[in-house]
Formats: C-alpha cells, structure tokens, sequence
C-alpha cells in the first residue's frame, strides 16, 4: 500500500496537487473530505473543489467518522483525505 503526505500552507495548492497523485492510481478514485461548511467561505471553497473534480470520483463526507469512511471505500481506488488538520480538529470539538 502506498501513502502520500502532502502538506503546506492554506490555499497552497495541496488539493489540486494531491488530486492529480490521485488519478494516477487505477481505479475510480475517491475523495474522503473532513471539512464541513460551517460558513459561507468554506461553503464556497467545497463547491469549488466538486466543480473541479467532476462526477469521475466517489465522495465520502466525513467529519469525524474518518476509519468508516476509509473501510468502506476500500478496493474501490486510491483514496484521497482531505483534511487531516481539519479531522483532528473536528475530533477535539466533538469531545
């Protein structure tokens, strides 16, 4: 099994860059989001992210329930969290 870690600043591309790693597996990729839209801007930041990848890939929303959302995805493709930071810090909300 091969495991990525992209890391970097906010809004530095980490996304798009790990989307790309991400299609080259075989397989229907699938993309296992953290990030709830709490507000607006982070509501606008999630329609963007869809829109940008298209219909192609399988998405799980996940806030907390991260290990669930990796089991049931697995065997369909390579899988794509976004964001650990955010699921963390969603964890520490929730306790």
């Amino acid at each position: 099994m091969t495991v990525i870690l992209i890391t970097g600043g906010a809004r530095s591309g980490k996304s798009m860059r790990a989307e790309a790693r991400t299609l080259a597996f075989p397989g229907r990729p699938v993309y296992v989001a953290t990030a709830e839209a709490i507000d607006a801007e982070l509501g606008e930041r999630i329609a963007q992210h869809r829109a940008r990848r298209g219909k192609d890939w399988l998405e799980r929303e996940t806030p907390l329930e991260l290990v669930a959302a990796l089991a049931e995805t697995d065997g369909v493709g390579a899988r794509l969290v976004d964001c650990l930071t955010l699921w963390l810090s969603n964890l520490m909300h929730a306790e």
